[in-house]
């Protein structure tokens, strides 16, 4: 299939080859919520924590997930007007910028979650390493591998249907967390020691140098080592919700309760575990097995209670495995995307009877076996610098999705669309995602900027931390060079077609601003 820049799929209401829509909304809620909750959430606070001490650490995640919940708005305008309909959120900037940003994108997209799977299934085994099993590395690799494909070659409905559980699991964790913390704070501990605001007592610590310098630079490190644990979680709402029956109802109701959850399972739990885990404490940094770094285990070990440990410690084993088996989900459905843009092989995008690109499945598990460089030292070095490329694979992902959404406006006025009648309406409207441009671009720049510090010199993690631009930009070049060179830079206004059937869908269900139901446009049956 040739790439097009037309929304054609409209007139029949299908893509070609579209996987099965059978998420119900109260899967979309749930993995939304739960299904980022991972290790670079779980375990990777700790380095956070250590880094910038307890407020930066705080204020940062607030900070980010506020951003985040912004973007998220922008994002669901056009998920809810334009569902993926099982493809993945590179669609926008193919339609909207150009082909060759969508080809860049989502390779960019493809290779993140590709890369994020054996990240996650690596952290899990060494979560096990907690309990010392007398067993190789290499054969829990491969049983949680193994699972996470399978799981992936089910119906969207019966994977949706594991993630639902698994999600609910982590999210009914962090809450008994917080109950937790509320008590080992007002002394409800075993030893009875009340601990207070006592590891507030400094609140900030500075990093690289001294002063308020220092300071300055803690919270910058502290805003860049954000974005692992919270990259793509916004695109995941949106990739799900083109997976439900009727993305254009069931988007804006989550995207309504977004940022509440960022809020309520990301922000509070961070709050909570920075009064019972000393931000100084050696075991956030000495690089130990797995959750014995996670500052939620620490926290419970500092305040003397038996056993928790190693319940949260099983609970953050399962977390992150969930976290891989989403990811795989994710590039699965990206590789699915690229081929029916005609930019992956077109294999790629064939579907079983139950709706799941099986090819595109398979694709991702091969790249999961990354995860066996871990088994020796010296080769998972390898995979961890990958993993250091994912934060501007993030970066790139919110920026495009940003300018897409501009483009995406400007689409609708050139073409006479009322906006008023789409399902959902970002409140800020264009403003967050000139906002979304400007504040990523800088954390872009600043991915790895402690590397410019003769201290922290290291060549490895200066190309690691900037080799995602010009990797971005020779995607970009090469595509327009072999492909679309005869074509525009940037589609014209007036290409997709946005001729309002996905907008006659969306005013059976009534129109939203940012989860109000907008004047006029009453709801209806159907």
């Amino acid at each position: 299939m040739s790439p097009s820049t037309e929304i054609n799929y409209e007139a029949s209401g299908r893509r070609p080859h579209e996987s099965s829509s059978k998420l119900k909304s109260r899967h979309l809620y749930m993995i939304a919520t739960g299904g980022c909750i991972g290790a670079a959430f779980l375990v990777g606070t700790g380095q956070t924590l250590a880094k910038g001490g307890p407020v930066f650490c705080f204020v940062g995640f607030a900070f980010i997930c506020s951003v985040i919940g912004i973007f998220s708005t922008i994002l669901t305008e056009m998920a809810a007007a334009v569902p993926l309909n099982g493809a993945g959120t590179d669609y926008y900037p193919t339609r909207f910028l150009s082909k060759s940003f969508g080809f860049a994108m989502g390779y960019n997209y493809w290779f993140a979650y590709a890369i994020l799977v054996p990240f996650e299934i690596t952290v899990s085994t060494l979560v096990i390493h907690y309990w010392n099993p007398p067993v190789h590395d290499a054969v829990f690799l491969t049983i949680l591998l193994v699972v996470v494909v399978r799981l992936n070659y089910l119906p969207v409905k019966d994977s949706g249907e594991a993630e639902f559980l698994f999600s609910s699991l982590k999210v009914t964790m962090l809450v008994g967390i917080m109950i937790l913390s509320i008590l080992i704070v007002a002394g409800g501990g075993p030893t009875g020691e009340r601990v207070g605001s006592r590891n507030w007592d400094t609140p900030i610590k500075p990093w690289i140098l001294e002063g308020s310098v220092g300071s300055l630079l803690a919270f910058l490190g502290v805003l860049v080592s954000i974005v692992l644990p919270m990259g793509f979680i916004a695109e995941m709402v949106a990739v799900c919700g083109g997976e439900t029956k009727n993305p254009a109802k069931t988007l804006p109701k989550a995207a309504r309760a977004f940022l509440f959850r960022l809020a309520f399972f990301y922000v509070l739990p961070v709050f909570f575990v920075t009064l019972i885990c000393p931000a100084d404490a050696p075991e956030l940094t000495s690089g130990g097995s797995g959750a014995g770094s996670s500052p939620f285990v620490i926290g419970i070990k500092t305040a003397h209670i038996r056993v928790l440990d190693h319940i949260i410690d099983a609970i953050i084993l399962l977390s992150a495995w969930s976290a891989g088996n989403v990811y795989c989900y994710l590039s699965s459905r990206s590789l699915y995307s690229l081929s029916i843009d005609g930019y992956a092989p077109k294999f790629f995008a064939h579907t079983n009877k139950y709706g799941t690109p099986y090819w595109s499945v398979t694709a991702s598990g091969l790249a999961a076996l990354l995860a066996y460089l871990n088994v020796r030292s010296s080769a998972g070095q390898i995979l961890t610098w990958l993993v250091n490329i994912i934060n501007i694979s993030s970066v790139f992902s919110w920026v495009l999705l940003s300018w897409s959404y501009i483009r995406f406006r400007k689409a609708l006025e050139v073409q006479g669309v009322d906006r008023n009648r789409l399902p959902y309406r970002a409140r800020l409207g264009k403003s967050s995602a000139w906002f979304c441009i400007f504040f990523f671009t800088v954390i872009g720049l600043l991915n790895g900027f402690q590397v410019f510090f003769l201290s922290e010199w290291n060549a490895v993690d200066f190309i690691t931390a900037y080799i995602g631009i010009p990797l971005f930009v020779l995607l970009f070049f090469g595509h327009k060079y072999f492909r679309g060179c005869s074509e525009p830079w940037l589609a014209p206004l007036n290409q997709p077609d946005l001729s309002p059937l996905s907008v006659i869908d969306a005013v059976s269900v009534g129109g939203e601003v940012c989860g109000q139901e907008l004047d006029g446009d009453k709801k209806t049956s159907g």
